[in-house]
């Protein structure tokens, strides 16, 4: 009887040592998902990162990176209208996931995007960690003044 005690005991230590390792390894893995080899930071929040459509523009390829100092969105815009979109200026609004403000991005361009074309894009704002924002509000002016 005592020999089937001591396996069972033995048993369980083992299933204890392997179950923290596997804890271990997944807390390790969650930390490590929002970091890469570059050495940047990414959200990886799909609300923050999904295609947005604005004022016929598509807003695309969203990416969000943090380098330990300042954090930059990248994007791609593409006219979805049948006809030339005028830009002139547009403000990205960066919230939290309770929907309060963290920043402002106001992007100076005067530009004319042909229908169908695109144009990279890219904004940098100095000393804050955007990679935990949940959404991106865009407000574009596509009047000449």
């Amino acid at each position: 009887m005592k020999k089937k005690k001591d396996k069972s005991r033995f048993n369980k230590k083992y299933l204890l040592i392997l179950v923290a390792i596997v804890a271990i390894i997944i807390v390790f893995f969650i930390v490590k998902s929002n970091t890469t080899n570059d050495g940047l930071k990414y959200n990886k929040n799909k609300s923050f990162i999904k295609t947005q459509k604005v004022e016929g523009i598509i807003f695309k390829n969203i990416k969000c990176t943090y380098d330990g100092k300042n954090s930059l969105i990248s994007y791609t815009m593409i006219n979805k209208a049948k006809k030339n979109i005028y830009l002139n200026n547009y403000d990205i609004i960066v919230k939290d996931k309770n929907n309060v403000k963290l920043t402002r991005i106001s992007a100076h361009v005067t530009q004319t995007l042909a229908p169908k074309e695109s144009v990279d894009m890219a904004n940098q704002v100095v000393g804050v960690d955007l990679t935990g924002a949940y959404y991106m509000e865009l407000k574009i002016n596509t009047k000449k003044e």
